[in-house]
């Protein structure tokens, strides 16, 4: 993933947790314009302030990082599904989705 994704991804759950870029900033400790200064790419984002930002938000840094950040939880489901699935049963599935 780049970092353009990454900082698109920023603005996505901070807008999901219904926080404004100046809350976040603020929460963090950091001068208002902080978080918003890292969406744009005007400062580095060091991983001990993502991580921060994901935990201000409430958002789990495996769903932030995962291909598919808005269909997470279904796709989480599904491969605990499948998973509980006899082999045989997953076979089935695999022949169904291929046709």
């Amino acid at each position: 993933m780049d970092i353009k994704k990454i900082l698109a991804r920023i603005g996505y759950i901070r807008n999901k947790a219904n926080l404004s870029a100046r809350e976040v900033s603020q929460r963090m400790g950091m001068s208002p314009q902080y978080v918003a200064q890292i969406e744009s790419g005007r400062i580095v984002l060091k991983v001990e302030k993502l991580l921060q930002i994901l935990k201000i938000c409430e958002f789990p840094i495996e769903r932030f990082f995962s291909s598919n950040i808005e269909d997470y939880n279904i796709d989480i489901e599904l491969k605990n599904l499948i998973e509980s699935l006899p082999t045989d049963k997953k076979k089935n599935i695999i022949e169904f989705i291929k046709k």
